[in-house]
């Protein structure tokens, strides 16, 4: 990722990344450059080839620009006017239920899909005459807030005056997951290090996202700790506060910036306390104990040195609680024990299940003697070459392997094919003893042959080798085989 963009921001050359870090003592993931550049070049095909409908878009709203504001970090209900009406691509004057829209309005509370945070949804209601509900909203060129809208009742008007209104709890999820990606990836930065930088982020009702820089898979000793260090904010209820500043200050406050993000000469700044500051021109609540309460639910790779966090807030937190703990009470009581028993029931499973193991294996191996010496009863001659084959049902490729190794120990002379089938598996081994090896007899070729005709193959050392199968009924038909592979 690092290499990709030193040479995609800066132009830097991969074959000199590639000797700086050698001469580090690090190596470099060429094959994970070559996908990142494989995938901005289609990224840029598929840029060029939709710059015709981006402009025509772009031409729709044209001369609009600075004409709108966005009210929507104070106020959640606002008097606006429908200053464009769109349907199908075109500019209209009115459309009626049931139609999907989209418009501009000269004031909106509507906050537009940006930063990773998801768009805000809600109603714009026409007096008595129209509803319309707001399912989405982009921001174009010129920062213009551009509401996707279904319309459920009435006929919609351009130039009409409206209520707008934002769907407030949906909004304050929102609100509540985006502080906590603040929080944790100042938590990130303490547990693992200064090196960890945002990767991309989603923030909506249900979830948060974030994905960061780092090169291993945190330990659970670490996820707790970022989780304590997130909750302890929440905790102690550090207060949210939002400047504009210019942007030299913000840097000197200490903000953390995006990488590869354009920032103008006044930046938007975030704290919450003295815990964390960032540029975000996203919406977040007032005090951190609003959030109430922080867990993570996964932590992933995603790519080569990017890992991804997934968590959980508020009201998205008491249902992850309360779902494992659900979880929890359905283990007890198929187990017929309590919550709190439920370690000691499982250590007492556990010892169970070992000593039937060991009991399965003794069995296996009283099984896999007698066999033996059924087998040695059934050899066979291709010319002058002893051998047997045989198939044993009830046998896993470690118990046939073991049984071919038996007999070949007990042969002075001869080659073993064993086949089988277990759990739907079918397996081949063949052994050969080391007479027959200096003979030209190899036991991974006569097992590759044989299993063919079961639809397999596999192969190994002259001595030993196995090989898998797709057709459970051709076994017999691949064993009877062996005489011929042998001659």
């Amino acid at each position: 990722v690092d290499a990709f963009r030193l040479y995609d921001t800066y132009g830097f050359p991969i074959d000199l990344t590639e000797d700086i870090a050698a001469e580090q003592g690090l190596s470099t993931d060429r094959e994970g450059f070559e996908q990142a550049l494989d995938e901005q070049r289609a990224r840029a095909r598929a840029a060029r080839k939709n710059v015709k409908s981006m402009s025509a878009q772009t031409a729709i709203w044209e001369g609009l620009a600075n004409s709108s504001q966005f009210v929507g970090y104070d106020e959640k209900v606002t008097e606006a006017r429908i200053l464009r009406l769109v349907l199908g691509g075109e500019v209209v004057e009115s459309a009626q239920e049931g139609d999907e829209v989209q418009f501009v309005l000269d004031r909106t509370p509507f906050y537009a899909e940006s930063g990773g945070q998801v768009a805000d949804r809600g109603i714009v209601s026409v007096m008595e005459a129209a509803q319309l509900q707001v399912v989405n909203v982009q921001k174009i060129a010129g920062g213009l807030h551009v509401h996707f809208a279904n319309v459920i009742s009435g006929e919609v008007r351009s130039g009409a005056t409206a209520q707008a209104s934002i769907d407030s709890k949906n909004r304050m999820e929102i609100t509540r997951n985006h502080t906590a990606t603040h929080l944790l990836h100042k938590a990130l930065r303490e547990v693992l290090g200064d090196h960890v930088a945002q990767a991309g982020s989603l923030v909506e009702a249900e979830r948060l996202r974030f994905d960061f820089s780092h090169l291993s898979a945190m330990t659970k000793e670490e996820i707790r700790a970022v989780e304590r260090k997130v909750n302890e904010q929440i905790w102690t209820g550090q207060q949210v506060e939002t400047r504009v500043l210019p942007i030299e200050q913000a840097k000197q406050l200490g903000a953390m910036a995006l990488f590869g993000e354009k920032y103008g000469d006044q930046v938007r700044v975030v704290s919450a306390g003295d815990y964390s500051i960032e540029l975000c021109g996203g919406c977040h609540v007032t005090s951190t104990d609003e959030i109430g309460q922080f867990r993570i639910v996964s932590e992933s790779s995603i790519a080569s040195g990017v890992r991804r966090i997934e968590a959980v807030t508020g009201k998205g937190a008491y249902q992850y609680a309360l779902e494992q703990n659900q979880l929890l009470e359905e283990m007890a009581t198929k187990l017929k024990a309590s919550v709190r028993d439920l370690p000691v029931r499982v250590d007492g499973l556990q010892v169970q299940v070992r000593d039937a193991n060991k009991e399965i294996e003794s069995l296996r191996a009283k099984m896999a003697g007698y066999e033996v010496k059924q087998l040695l009863g059934q050899v066979q001659y291709a010319g002058k070459t002893p051998f047997i084959a045989a198939e044993l049902s009830g046998l896993d490729m470690d118990g046939l392997r073991a049984v071919a190794e038996d007999l070949r120990g007990r042969m002075k002379s001869g080659v073993i094919v064993l086949g089988g089938v277990h759990d739907d598996k079918v397996s081949f081994v063949a052994a050969v003893t080391k007479d027959l090896i200096a003979n030209g007899y190899q036991a991974g070729k006569i097992v590759k042959s044989v299993a063919a005709i079961a639809g397999g193959g596999g192969g190994g050392r002259p001595e030993l080798a196995q090989a898998g199968g797709k057709d459970p009924g051709k076994v017999a038909e691949a064993l009877a085989s062996v005489a011929e592979v042998l001659a």
